[in-house]
């Protein structure tokens, strides 16, 4: 078995102790394996060793709000529980294996003997600083996040109630829309004997240059009975299923002096229709982003909980579908899709980037985009396949760098798929890449919930 001492002087941190120094500290110290998951420090605890990493990865957290956010990870070589001990005060944070993991402990009196010797003092103090502008930097973000979230909630709730007036607003004009037709059409009837009958939405849509005649057609003939703004009138007649034959048919028998009124009554009621249709449509529109942006947030819902990951693509689709205009979007879904236990808004980090990216790979013209999603045992497996005509393999040894990007000087931060692969690590998951002269595939497998 390796000594302390032996494992020590191999680290950066300790190779130039003085023997008698290292002989302490190895004295009083002890070697410790720990198993992924297990908390090695808790946060508000007393303060009472250092941990040195040997081997496998630590995880440091701070509970804010009613979440765990992430302050950094600790690795081979770096230890960890120092800045507590400087201060004597309870911890700040909380630490844990993020897999099977070897450490050394350090007592507090093996600490404080490390600090009689001015080289690691000034080791110390270069690790503290730099944790400390870390750990401000990290905690600002998630204050900034946090009144941003409030701040979408609240806006989402305002938006909501509008577009709920409105939608109310419309359904109540239709009615009466409704009635002042059926009362028209009575009056109509008396007055010339006949049947008043509208031909309701035309079937299929114009080509624009079908459109422009029958505009046309329509607007000289209203002018011609001297019916007030015929070209004003004439598009909405026509999106409302009118022509020239079907005008002549429910007019004729009208005597002269009443008919522009008539014909009038008709454009402008095809108009109102055209105008409440779309007001129903922009209504049912800023319901529908008011949900998803609230789904896709996860606003006022547990950090973590089970996870359908189906809802949170489409309602990504759905948030980028102005970048998805010229892309034929196809998704596959198994039928009992498992969940996954996970950070809702993590998860759909991931999706945003991976579709983003898929749609910025193709180009303008258009290109297909498949997303499937299947179990493959106790996994959740999600593919994201685009038409992008493929990357190069040194792209693929590197996509998955801090920084490193393909895109032009400010279109890209080179995070996005670095930002990827840790949420789907830290979820426990992975992540692959697959490519050729046609396209790329990303691969993702996540646990699914027991």
């Amino acid at each position: 078995m390796t000594t302390t001492a032996e494992i020590l002087r191999g680290l950066p941190y300790f190779t130039d102790l003085p023997d008698d120094l290292l002989s302490r500290v190895c004295d009083a110290s002890e070697q410790i394996s720990i198993s992924q998951g297990r908390v090695i420090i808790e946060e508000g605890s007393t303060s009472e060793e250092m941990y040195v990493v040997v081997d496998g990865e630590l995880a440091v957290t701070k509970r804010s709000g009613d979440k765990d956010v992430e302050l950094g990870r600790i690795g081979p070589g770096e230890v960890v529980g120092e800045i507590a001990l400087l201060d004597q005060a309870p911890r700040t944070a909380t630490v844990s294996a993020l897999m099977d993991s070897f450490v050394i402990r350090l007592p507090v009196a093996a600490f404080e003997d490390l600090l009689s010797d001015s080289r690691v003092v000034r080791r110390m103090f270069k690790t503290v600083t730099s944790r400390l502008r870390g750990i401000e930097d990290t905690l600002r973000h998630e204050e900034r996040m946090a009144a941003l979230g409030k701040m979408a909630a609240q806006l989402m709730h305002e938006l909501n109630n509008p577009a709920a007036a409105v939608a109310r607003s419309v359904q109540e004009l239709e009615r009466i829309q409704g009635l002042l037709s059926e009362e028209a059409a009575t009056l109509a009837s008396e007055f010339w004997g006949g049947e008043f009958a509208s031909p309701g939405p035309r079937e299929g849509e114009l080509s624009a240059l079908d459109r422009s005649d029958a505009e046309s057609a329509l607007a000289s003939w209203l002018e011609r009975a001297r019916i007030p703004d015929p070209w004003d009138l004439a598009p909405a007649l026509v999106d409302a299923g009118w022509d020239v034959d079907l005008l002549e048919k429910s007019l004729a028998g009208v005597p002269e002096n009443v008919r522009h009124h008539l014909g009038r009554w008709l454009g402008l009621r095809a108009s109102a229709e055209q105008v409440l249709g779309e007001l129903g449509i922009g209504a049912r529109r800023i319901a529908e982003l008011v949900r998803v942006v609230k789904e896709y947030s996860f606003l006022d819902r547990a950090p973590i909980q089970e996870v359908d990951v189906t809802s949170g693509i489409r309602d990504t689709l759905i948030l980028l579908k102005h970048k998805l205009k010229n892309v034929e979007v196809t998704q596959s879904f198994a039928e009992n899709l498992k969940t996954v236990v996970a950070p809702g808004r993590d998860l759909n980090q991931v999706w945003t980037n991976l579709i983003d990216n898929a749609a910025d790979a193709m180009p303008e013209e258009g290109g297909a985009l498949s997303i499937s999603a299947r179990n493959d045992g106790n996994e959740v497996v999600v593919e994201v396949s685009d038409t992008g005509g493929g990357v190069s393999p040194e792209v693929v040894d590197r996509i998955f760098d801090p920084f490193f990007t393909t895109k032009e000087p400010g279109k890209g931060t080179g995070l996005g798929l670095h930002t990827v692969q840790t949420i789907i690590t830290r979820l426990g998951g992975s992540i692959s890449i697959s490519t050729n002269d046609v396209g790329t595939t990303f691969t993702v497998r996540l646990p699914a919930a027991v």
